[in-house]
């Protein structure tokens, strides 16, 4: 075999062997697939401690083309409005995808509350939220409209792992994928319409802690993930 068409042949075979290799490490298996998956109506209690559903106030709705996106990425989505024996209200908001790969960022706070027209007036800032003595990282933002001051808190899980949007979520899915799995994923966003933020971001803690503690232990991996998965910090890179 001449020099030039040994070349070939090993360029050949790499080019085969490179292809195979892409081909193994592409996700293919669902994780979704691996439990039997609950409704998330049936999932979170309707009532829990002093909250009760109210039907009066619900989550902004998104606008037609944004609801459009939203039925093209998620499975499944939840809206209520919970009331306590005090008056005050708390907005519920829970987006399941079976792919958390497919436009996650869709109902992310800071993307879908600009698009209703509201104005950020605080962008996403990291917190935590003590819960059962398990720090959960949650985000806090807020938005305003003429007529409404809304704060929120939200978090973000990619199959068992909570997280937050950004190089983090995608560092996660990447551990995932070099296993061959396909991450679920869900937001579980919580508002109210309250003009005080530190208030506010009580307010919502308290709502969260009563609504997880509410939650069968069993479940709570849907919403939080499992106590024992930590989660691996992405490599430190600028946005």
């Amino acid at each position: 075999m001449s020099p030039d068409l040994r070349k070939a042949a090993v360029l050949a075979a790499a080019m085969g062997a490179a292809s195979l290799l892409a081909v193994a490490m592409t996700p293919h298996r669902h994780l979704a697939d691996a439990h039997p998956r609950e409704k998330l109506a049936e999932l979170l209690p309707t009532s829990f401690g002093d909250w009760r559903i109210d039907r009066s106030i619900l989550p902004v709705p998104p606008s037609p083309d944004v609801q459009q996106v939203l039925d093209a990425t998620y499975d499944e989505t939840l809206a209520r409005t919970y009331r306590d024996a005090l008056g005050r209200r708390v907005m519920l908001s829970v987006a399941y995808g079976r792919n958390q790969h497919k436009g996650m960022n869709t109902h992310r706070p800071e993307v879908c509350y600009p698009a209703q027209g509201f104005k950020l007036e605080q962008g996403g800032q990291a917190g935590e939220l003590d819960f059962k003595g398990r720090a959960l990282p949650v985000t806090r933002v807020v938005a305003a409209m003429p007529g409404r001051h809304e704060p929120i808190t939200y978090w973000l899980l990619v199959g068992d792992e909570l997280t937050r949007f950004g190089y983090a979520q995608r560092w996660a899915a990447i551990r995932y994928g070099v296993r061959g799995d396909i991450p679920d994923g869900v937001l579980v966003r919580v508002s109210s319409i309250e003009p005080d933020n530190a208030a506010a971001f009580q307010l919502h803690d308290q709502f969260i802690r009563d609504m997880l503690g509410a939650v069968a232990p069993g479940r709570l991996p849907r919403l939080i993930g499992s106590a024992s998965t930590a989660t691996t910090a992405a490599p430190t890179l600028r946005p």
